[in-house]
């Protein structure tokens, strides 16, 4: 007996033993900060009179005791909270006018537990000047390059060649302008880490405005040096307006803001402009952020980007007379809440999808409209107007492993109006529309003149509800001399799209162009699928 409770003595010190290594182990974790709109060096560089901003995640597990933060070692805001396990701060700082040049300011920021635990971060504001431009020659031709921030308007004149190296960002109510005939060169690198890119911010424009004649280009470097371009080697352009989006009042995507309460927004101009060879890094070939109705876009080309050609996220943008033309990924893909119009859309693409190896974002589109992927009637909701599109993929053959390209998906909870549509030759579905109520068909949801033929399917999911409808104009019926290679010619139909609004011109036919009056071939702005002008 002695001996069996000596055991249970023992047994009992095992367990309290067990039982106080199980509860060292689940020790809540110390609090964190995480910075969420910035993701350079602890140094930001900026001008007397201009912003800082950052934004930063905290969590603490035990609870959120405070917030600080120090100005050269003073304190500068603090926030208390109550019972909060995490929150959101954003931080504004103004450098004040009259602070000199070569000055810079410590700033720390920390957040504290209930357990006085803290994590920290601290950040260095340099007062510099955040634009240069530097006189070179390359490849025998003289060069302006130009990077940092542009705080102040600036212009790009066509008798000089630009070379934009790195970020090129346009803030604080800062204008750039483009002159007609202008070529800008974005910098490559070897250093698959690096990118150029040029930047757009909310309150500033780009005015942009070529001719048919003298278009402005922005491509790579690589055509400046002599060497053969590729789709990825730049990062694009970012425009970001304070129209709405679903996704939030105020949203923040690679450390920039986006979206707002102002439809009615105005970003600038582009206006017969081709962007080429961009997408490096996961970039698209030009990026729509909550931009508003008032910026006019038109004549606008995407030329063998990688990726998405033309991403569009919330706003209230319209967007007439636009081309991909070689695009890699989706040829458009807007959502969070786009309310828009397009009209003469034309998308035309030789680059094969596939889902393994995955490439080119897996089934890549070249028309691709959702609302919100998490919640469908999220508000606002994508609608939009859209007539006179033609789609062409990189080919289908019955019995032919061409990847898995495919034309338009209506899905997540986007609606509008689709009307004077032609798509073929993909390898996957033509049309294909999903996620809406059956009740929004032919209210809310309407296709209609539409032709969709040489694709592997070419109605999908919801879409043979208008192809089976005799009172839609849905067919599987060839149209307008479409084929892989041609992607001029139309097909009449009753439905002119001047009945949706002021925006529309006159057009009663299915197809983006029309051989009588071919926009691609007017003027020297255009490029074909294999690198000559039009």
């Amino acid at each position: 007996m002695k001996t069996r409770h000596l055991i249970g003595i023992g047994l009992l010190l095992l367990l309290a033993l067990g039982a106080c290594e199980r509860e060292e182990a689940f020790d809540l974790p110390a609090p964190s900060l995480i910075l969420t709109s910035y993701s350079g060096p602890p140094e930001i560089v900026q001008e007397p009179g201009n912003e800082v901003f950052l934004e930063f995640d905290v969590f603490a597990s035990v609870g959120l005791d405070r917030f600080t933060v120090l100005k050269d070692g003073q304190p500068f805001d603090e926030v208390l909270f109550d019972s909060e396990i995490s929150s959101r701060y954003t931080f504004e700082y103004v450098v004040p006018q009259d602070q000199e040049i070569g000055s810079e300011n410590q700033f720390s920021f920390t957040v504290r537990d209930r357990d006085g635990r803290t994590d920290s971060y601290d950040l260095t504001v340099l007062v510099r000047s955040t634009f240069s431009e530097i006189q070179e020659n390359i490849n025998g031709t003289d060069v302006i390059t130009i990077k940092g921030k542009l705080n102040n308007d600036y212009t790009f004149e066509a008798v000089n060649t630009y070379l934009i190296d790195s970020v090129l960002s346009v803030e604080n109510g800062a204008t750039l302008t483009i002159e007609a005939g202008s070529t800008i060169y974005f910098k490559t690198y070897d250093d698959p880490n690096l990118f150029s890119q040029l930047v757009i911010n909310r309150n500033s424009q780009i005015i942009a405005e070529g001719t048919k004649d003298t278009p402005i280009v922005m491509t790579s470097d690589k055509v400046l040096l002599g060497q053969t371009p590729q789709p990825n080697d730049w990062g694009g352009i970012y425009l970001l307006g304070n129209a709405p989006t679903n996704e939030g009042n105020v949203v923040i995507v690679d450390g920039y803001r986006y979206g707002g309460n102002v439809p009615n927004d105005n970003s600038g101009i582009l206006r017969y402009v081709r962007i080429e060879y961009a997408g490096k890094l996961g970039f698209h070939g030009i990026h729509f952020f909550g931009v508003g109705s008032q910026t006019r876009v038109e004549y606008l080309q995407v030329y063998r980007n990688e990726n998405i050609a033309i991403r569009v996220r919330g706003g209230r943008v319209s967007f007439k007379y636009i081309s991909a033309i070689g695009h890699g990924g989706y040829g458009i893909w807007a959502d969070a809440g786009w309310q828009g119009n397009g009209q003469f859309w034309l998308f035309q693409t030789d680059r094969q999808a596939t889902l393994v190896p995955v490439n080119f974002w897996n089934i890549a589109r070249s028309l691709e409209m959702r609302n919100n992927d998490n919640s469908f009637l999220t508000q606002p909701r994508t609608t939009f107007r859209i007539s006179n599109v033609t789609l062409i993929g990189n080919g289908f053959t019955d019995g032919v492993n061409s990847g898995t390209r495919r034309g338009v998906r209506i899905r997540t909870g986007a609606t509008g109006i689709l009307q004077n549509l032609i798509v073929t030759e993909f390898p996957g579905d033509g049309v294909r529309i999903e996620d809406l109520d059956v009740e929004s068909f032919g209210q809310t949801m309407i296709l209609d003149n539409t032709y969709s033929f040489n694709n592997r399917t070419n109605y999908e999911q919801d879409a043979p509800i208008f192809a089976e409808d005799p009172a839609y104009n849905v067919s599987e019926q060839t149209a307008g001399g479409i084929t892989q290679e041609n992607f001029v010619g139309i097909q009449a139909t009753s439905y002119n799209p001047t009945v949706l609004g002021a925006f529309f011109s006159s057009a009663p036919y299915a197809g983006a162009v029309d051989p009588a009056n071919d926009w691609t071939a007017d003027g020297s702005w255009f490029k074909n699928l294999n690198g000559t002008i039009r």
